[in-house]
């Protein structure tokens, strides 16, 4: 039970994954707020896929590829992998939401802020490949790959209120919008690494 919550915490910390993988620059900064609102639209249906495709890769790299391919060349599969799996899983989630709602096409292709041909800029294998390396079990698999959504999520709600504030305080005019997004993510990115670093200690203690 405490090494699960280790790997929650571990995972849910590990938010310099958006700076390692430049999720941050391309998603969080660069995302244009629709007109009327203060906030870019967070991807709730791609952090959900990112959930479910490192789960899905986690039980085939770990129970169904030939035994030939494992080792140290089963890493050079997970990007290919992630980004077919994730560009599969969005293309029938769209489709699902969209016959959900009456609509062709899904309400949340407006909200969509990652790349499934990219595997969500890097996030899915970069997940992947900590999960592959941590989770010995089925359910450290779970608590690890769904505490990297959660985590994701989290760095993304505070990196969008900082950005509401910066049009509310008196915020220099060269650092409004993306320069702004960017320091914020180097330090979350730095007090998260320290503190993941810290849980992951911890977790080798209780292997």
């Amino acid at each position: 039970m405490i090494s699960l919550a280790t790997l929650a915490v571990f995972s849910g910390l590990s938010l310099n994954l958006l700076l390692s993988f430049a999720l941050g620059a391309a998603g969080v900064a660069g995302k244009a707020i629709p007109e009327g609102q203060t906030k870019p639209p967070l991807p709730l249906l791609q952090l959900g896929l990112l959930f479910v495709s490192v789960l899905v890769l986690w039980l085939f790299f770990s129970y169904f590829i030939p035994p030939s391919w494992k080792g140290f060349s089963v890493y050079f599969l997970f990007f290919p992998f992630s980004a077919m799996v994730c560009v599969g899983l969005e293309f029938s989630g769209e489709r699902v939401l969209a016959r959900m709602f009456g609509k062709t096409e899904s309400p949340f292709r407006a909200k969509k802020i990652f790349s499934a041909f990219t595997a969500y800029d890097g996030l899915i294998p970069a997940s992947l490949l900590l999960t592959f390396a941590l989770a010995g079990t089925f359910a450290g698999a779970v608590v690890l790959s769904l505490f990297f959504a959660v985590g994701n999520l989290t760095a993304m709600l505070i990196l969008n209120e900082i950005r509401r504030r910066s049009t509310l305080e008196r915020v220099p005019r060269c650092l409004r919008g993306g320069p702004l997004i960017l320091i914020s993510m180097g330090l979350l990115a730095l007090l998260s690494a320290y503190a993941a670093g810290i849980s992951f200690r911890i977790l080798e203690m209780f292997q």
